[in-house]
């Protein structure tokens, strides 16, 4: 959402947070009155040009009373006196008049003064609310100031006027209600947002939502919820965008960007995504963010299983995080808090930490460029280091089209383009790459995914915006040494510096499990793609040989019209003229059963014909050259007496159905040791065999991302991990 102004000469001139409007209020005059502050009297002066709020100490001798609310959050200018204080107007949240509400309804009662609404920072990632009052008994001069401020805020570009928010209620400690009553809420009304806030009550609820919702008449959309949440809405605001711009969705399409911008309020018990974005899961901060319209665009995957788009997704994991979240759904609705614990702790024991026969096709991301003097595809360049990636403001237009729609341009005069001529383009290799083997972990990562166990990330070394996607594999190794991975996503050693750990940026991934039940699955020589490559050449064979066949086949069309006719003759029997002469009705024998059948054949099927005739249950009759089946004789079918089998014969077909029942039931116990489940954002996929494509920038989600000066090392909550290893 960008607006523009236009200078002297008539220059579009962007507008930003931090210049915005500067000189629609430069001939305003500024007004000053003495106000009440945290007990004492200031001076107070709200200057439109200036764009701030100021307000000085009255008498700076006298000694301040202890009733001093948050009067050193500002900055104070230079070279002025410590009682003064200045707030920017770009920094305030909301204001609203202050009454007596003693028996009175919203909007009634005594004037008491107004009241700012701002943030401060208590940390490299969080903010939380500040609330300033100004008292004065004079209604009409709160009204001046409140209406000024109120105005100015309200014509700050990206700021969201109005917001659709689902709820999820049952999300993490099932806090999201009082979150949104105590603190969400409050914040919304004194900026002057309208929100519309709804309760997701069953799983297929925002996809229902997002079919009849009119993304016009919202300027944001948020969800309250953990990282299941976050897929939901994210996947239906998606495809309500595609639907917007008639895009067909389907396999290798390109989408259309989402310009309505994602919210996230994190309230769920694993919350990456929005950790990724906010540095931290706050609920507050998320929401002073959303107020202030600051949007960061992110990539996105699209998720395919065959050619059908089953969701969206920003992290992707199978093998031992499915396992995690398998276990976590059992254990939640007991244990509480604990489950995570406990899952984790069961994920880790013997019997269920397995690796798994994969076979992972990818295509390789294109190498990053440079950021200025400093290599941003270094990969120890973390987010909090303040590449350009992740950190930009805006994005130009060309930055805007994806990896996967840029063409680079050939030129056949030039023999420099990796010399090559024009005619060896049909001999380049595939640029699909193939890895087999038994991993414990398969990882695909569009964001770090900062939460509680990993507050650097699970891949600190993702970025949030690139074009690409981190594919991390973590091979067959002792349980000890994977411990010791994971005790990595706790501190800061580089988890990747390991190796079994392979980590590798793509942009296409196709992922297939190799199943113990079938063929053999440790062959790690067969090639998928050389076998597909075979099989369409052989596909071409076949379809050229056809083609001759069919050329043929009309050259010699009219001999065999001719022979056809022949054998018709030769089958058609004599004509019965004792009782349906008068009738002109003749009797012949089914041809469409005899025909295919009689192939050259002559009258050498004469007997068999007429045997079949004598014996079939209904006949072909010819009336008038009409074709009509005579369904009234039939023949009939004798029922003996039923057999009933002895009681030996009922016990030997017991025992060898509860044998059949055994042996599926080993059989699928086996098959289910080499497969897992994918987690998706959290949330438990079924289907194995998936495909994955990142999308450059394609969806805007609130948050600055990760501050540069984050550096928080703490043990990880997970008691398992202290206690194992």
């Amino acid at each position: 959402m960008n607006d523009y102004t236009f200078d002297d000469d008539g220059n579009p001139v962007l507008m930003t947070n931090g210049a915005s409007k500067r000189n629609l209020y430069s001939e305003e005059e500024d007004i000053t009155n003495i106000f009440d502050v945290g007990g004492d009297g200031y001076d107070v002066t709200l200057s439109m040009a200036q764009e701030t709020l100021t307000w000085t100490s009255v008498n700076p001798n006298r000694a301040r009373k202890s009733k001093g609310k948050g009067l050193s959050l500002f900055k104070t200018t230079k070279h002025a006196p410590p009682n003064k204080s200045t707030l920017d107007l770009k920094n305030v949240l909301g204001v609203k008049i202050k009454r007596r509400k003693k028996g009175k309804k919203d909007g009634e009662g005594m004037c008491l003064g107004f009241i700012v609404y701002t943030y401060e920072f208590f940390g490299p990632n969080a903010l939380r609310e500040r609330v300033i009052e100004f008292e004065h008994p004079s209604e009409n001069l709160c009204t001046k100031y409140s209406e000024r401020i109120f105005n100015y805020i309200k014509e700050l570009p990206g700021r969201p006027q109005s917001v659709k928010l689902f709820m999820q209620i049952l999300a993490g400690y099932r806090m999201s209600k009082e979150l949104y009553k105590n603190k969400v809420l409050p914040l919304i009304q004194a900026a002057g947002i309208d929100v519309d806030c709804v309760e997701i009550q069953h799983s297929e609820f925002i996809k229902q939502e997002m079919v009849h919702i009119n993304l016009d008449d919202y300027d944001c959309i948020a969800c309250m919820g953990g990282d299941g949440t976050v897929n939901q809405v994210a996947t239906g605001l998606m495809n309500k965008i595609q639907a917007m711009n008639d895009v067909e969705i389907k396999l290798g399409f390109t989408p259309a960007p989402c310009n309505v911008p994602l919210c996230i309020l994190p309230t769920g018990t694993t919350n990456q995504v929005a950790g990724s974005l906010l540095g931290l899961s706050d609920t507050v901060t998320a929401t002073i963010h959303m107020i202030l319209g600051n949007y960061r665009q992110v990539d996105i995957s699209s998720v395919y299983h065959g050619e059908k788009l089953l969701k969206w997704s920003f992290i992707s994991q199978y093998g031992f995080a499915g396992n995690i979240l398998s276990m976590y759904e059992r254990y939640k609705t007991k244990l509480g808090a604990k489950g995570l614990d406990a899952a984790v702790l069961k994920a880790l024991t013997k019997s269920k930490l397995r690796p798994y026969e994969c076979e992972v096709e990818y295509i390789p991301a294109d190498p990053l460029p440079h950021a200025g003097d400093q290599k941003v595809d270094n990969e120890f360049s973390t987010c909090r280091s303040g590449c350009s990636r992740c950190w930009t403001e805006q994005l130009d237009d060309s930055a805007s089209v994806t990896h996967d729609t840029q063409v680079q341009a050939f030129d056949p005069l030039n023999t420099s383009n990796n010399s090559e001529s024009f005619m060896d383009l049909s001999k380049t290799e595939s640029p699909w790459k193939t890895m087999k083997g038994s991993f414990l972990n398969v990882g695909l990562f569009c964001i770090p995914g900062n939460c509680e166990m990993a507050p650097e990330g699970l891949n600190k070394f993702c970025h949030l915006c690139d074009g690409s996607m981190d594919l991390v594999i973590v091979k067959n190794t002792s349980r000890k040494d994977f411990v010791r991975f994971l005790k990595r996503h706790s501190n800061s050693k580089n988890q990747f510096a390991m190796p079994f750990v392979e980590k590798i940026g793509v942009k296409e991934v196709r992922f297939k499990p190799r199943s113990r039940t079938t063929w053999n699955y440790k062959d790690h020589t067969y090639s998928e793609i050389e076998y597909r490559e075979s099989a369409i050449k052989h596909r071409r064979g076949t379809i050229q040989s056809m083609d001759v066949l069919e050329i043929e086949d009309e050259r010699t069309t009219p001999k065999h019209r001719h022979t056809q006719s022949l054998q018709m003759l030769d089958n058609i029997s004599d004509i019965d003229d004792d009782d349906d002469e008068d009738e002109g009705i003749d009797d012949i024998d089914d041809l469409s059963s005899d025909l295919p059948s009689r192939k050259g054949s002559g009258g050498t099927n004469r007997n068999s014909a007429g045997s079949s005739r004598g014996s079939a249950g209904s006949r072909t009759k010819i009336k008038n050259g009409d074709v009509i089946i005579n369904t009234a004789q039939q023949e009939k079918q004798l029922v003996g007496p039923q057999y009933r089998m002895t009681f030996a014969e009922k016990d030997k077909l017991k025992r060898k159905t509860k044998q059949i029942k055994k042996e599926e039931k080993v059989k699928e116990k086996e098959a289910s040791k080499s497969r897992s489940v994918w987690n998706i954002d959290n949330e438990i996929c079924n289907e194995q065999e998936l495909s994955f494509r990142v999308h450059h920038g394609l969806i805007k989600i609130s948050g600055l991302g990760i501050s540069p000066y984050t550096h928080v090392f703490t043990d990880s909550p997970v008691f398992c991990l202290s206690l194992m290893g």
